[in-house]
């Protein structure tokens, strides 16, 4: 989804939603937040808010309508109602129907498809709503006493106390299950090499066989940078050719936050990323006019990839090559070789870009040489 899509999609979401939670958006853009953040905390609170009025805990006729006085009629159970509700909603309902459909859908209907959204998600995007509404102060009158007085928007917080994730999960149980997606030493290497040259192999059909090779220099590129910087799937799919830089061996990125970044790739990856390079104007009908590093082809007209298309593919391959994973776990992968070759979290934060503590002038700069370090040795 290019930026202009996103901030379309999100202005969208924010005209849904009632006046105070459109003021903490705001609050939220001028710090500021990436679109994408945005766009998700918007979906979050339009799908919580929909939950409200189908469950009849709140009736309006449009959620626009609900005040923060019926935030305040809200306590814990209905909550925990809601992430109960959380977990057992399915990909395909949320894809297709109305968040009226998805809430009166039946438990079996329910439980026959995966989770599309993760209930940490959306908690996390419902406890910052309600810290901010709880903190932030409002002046107002008071008939009793005939002065004007100091109070929050929200007199009290029930999110305060309400803990991330699913209700009948537990971190090692989680741990486990990211283990298992993980790609770790040689089956780095061994899966961008199945998908370059041996998933053909699999193949029974001309179309299938014909469909492949059209598009594999370029998959095993993806996941050549993937695994080579461990990069994030928004980031990679909005890089542009002129991002990459060969002799540093490096790609700019633009990271959460709008912040742009310099996203070290592996060497041992980088021959994937430039053949690719190399073949893309010839692959996709690419003229200068079209700047998206990973291209597809619409009636015989070159476009960036989408993030959405990016996940299915990376789900065929890696199903394929016995080890199912999807973008945000190669990231993984890279995060935890990285800490084995350094066991420094610092060293390991910087090289995928998340946020930090503060660091002096000196710091910074010795943990970019550790960084391109790490980057050289990672799968070797």
């Amino acid at each position: 989804m290019s930026r202009e899509q996103l901030t379309e999609r999100y202005e969208k979401e924010f005209e849904k939603l009632p006046d105070f939670i459109q003021s903490y958006l705001l609050y939220l853009e001028a710090i500021p937040r990436s679109t994408n953040t945005l766009y998700e905390y918007a979906k979050e609170y339009r799908r919580f808010l929909s939950w409200l009025t189908t469950e009849k805990i709140v009736v309006v006729v449009d959620i626009s309508e609900i005040k923060l006085t019926d935030f305040e009629r809200l306590n814990k159970d209905k909550i925990i109602l809601y992430k109960s509700f959380l977990n057992q909603s399915p990909k395909r309902t949320f894809e297709k129907n109305s968040d009226n459909e998805t809430a009166q859908a039946s438990l079996s209907e329910r439980n026959t498809h995966r989770l599309k959204v993760t209930v940490q998600r959306s908690i996390t995007a419902l406890r910052s709503l309600f810290k901010y509404l709880s903190n932030e102060e409002v002046e107002e009158f008071d008939e009793q006493t005939s002065e004007y007085i100091i109070r929050p928007l929200l007199r009290r917080n029930i999110m305060a106390n309400i803990e991330n994730g699913g209700v009948d999960s537990s971190n090692a149980v989680r741990k486990d299950k990211i283990e298992k997606m993980l790609y770790l030493d040689s089956d780095a290497i061994d899966f961008v090499e199945y998908v370059y040259s041996g998933y053909g192999n699999t193949l029974t059909t001309r179309q299938a066989k014909t469909a492949y090779e059209k598009n594999r220099i370029r998959d095993a590129a993806i996941l050549a940078l993937f695994l080579g910087s461990g990069i994030r799937l928004s980031e990679l799919v909005n890089t542009n050719v002129s991002d990459l830089n060969y002799d540093g061996l490096y790609i700019q990125v633009r990271r959460k936050g709008d912040t742009m970044d310099h996203a070290m790739i592996s060497p041992i990856f980088i021959d994937y990323i430039q053949e690719y390079t190399d073949q893309r104007k010839i692959l996709y009908n690419a003229d200068e006019s079209i700047p998206a590093l990973f291209l597809t082809k619409h009636k015989n007209v070159a476009k960036r990839m989408e993030g959405g298309s990016i996940e299915k593919m990376i789900d065929k391959y890696s199903t394929s090559f016995g080890k199912r994973t999807t973008p945000h776990k190669l990231r993984h992968s890279v995060g935890t070789m990285a800490f084995r070759k350094t066991k420094n979290l610092k060293t390991v934060s910087e090289i995928l870009g998340q946020r930090s503590t503060s660091a002096t002038e000196i710091y910074t700069h010795i943990v970019k040489k550790e960084q391109r370090s790490v980057i050289n040795d990672l799968w070797t």
